[in-house]
């Protein structure tokens, strides 16, 4: 019965999540570029490659990373870190976490550092070379602030739908600027959806490039939401009861 009551809810679902990131999967297909910023070892971009046989470019500043992503001639690999300048930067690599541009907290040292070439969003879309992107992943360990704060409205207006994972749980005096990317690109025709109790599972979509209407997010927002919620729980129930 259980069983039964997911599938009902599944089949109603108009959103897909591939490591812990939400999305819109009617806007993705075989003509479709996807871009992963902070690709780690490459299960979002072959996940990606494998559901809609799409055009992915990779991006993974950490080299010990980098050669773990298996080749693919729909991917694209970009050595590089991302965050709201052009230039040199610093990876601090930790042990108990991914590697990030920013200082460990107190009492946290990286294991070692590497240094990289840093480029802004502007600089990542000159690589793509393409007019739209239709997903945008961002993972880019407390750097996602600063790459949106540098970023141009035309720049952000050239992706479809943007699913974030802010870092504020790692770097609590983030979160006024969290908020203000949020209220950023709602001003730009985005709607915003939190698919998280926090900020780790945030979905952009644009309006205008997606054709997602007021029905259609509130639908994400107020039911979609929930229904996951509630498989979620009743998978833990099941688990719990076997």
């Amino acid at each position: 019965m259980i069983e039964r009551f997911q599938q009902s809810m599944m089949a109603k679902e108009s959103v897909d999540r591939l490591c812990d990131h939400t999305y819109l999967p009617r806007l993705l297909g075989p003509t479709s570029t996807v871009l992963d910023l902070g690709a780690n070892r490459g299960s979002f971009s072959h996940g990606m490659i494998s559901k809609y046989h799409c055009r992915v470019f990779a991006v993974e500043p950490v080299s010990d990373l980098r050669v773990g992503i298996a080749p693919s001639t729909s991917l694209t690999l970009l050595p590089f870190a991302v965050g709201g300048r052009v230039g040199r930067a610093r990876m601090n690599v930790f042990g108990s976490r991914c590697a990030s541009v920013l200082q460990g907290k107190e009492g946290e040292a990286p294991t070692h550092n590497e240094e990289v070439e840093m480029l802004d969003l502007r600089g990542v879309l000159g690589c793509v070379r393409a007019e739209r992107v239709d997903l945008m992943k961002v993972d880019i360990e407390g750097a996602e602030v600063e790459m949106f704060s540098a970023a141009s409205d035309a720049d952000l207006l050239r992706c479809t739908q943007i699913t974030v994972e802010f870092h504020d749980f790692v770097y609590p005096e983030q979160r006024r600027q969290v908020e203000s990317v949020k209220r950023r690109l709602r001003s730009l025709g985005f709607w915003v959806i939190n698919f998280s109790l926090d900020n780790t599972d945030v979905l952009f979509v644009n309006k205008a490039a997606s054709g997602a209407g007021r029905l259609e997010y509130m639908k994400l927002k107020y039911i979609t939401k929930y229904m996951r919620g509630i498989r979620r729980r009743l998978s833990g129930y099941r688990r719990a009861i076997r």
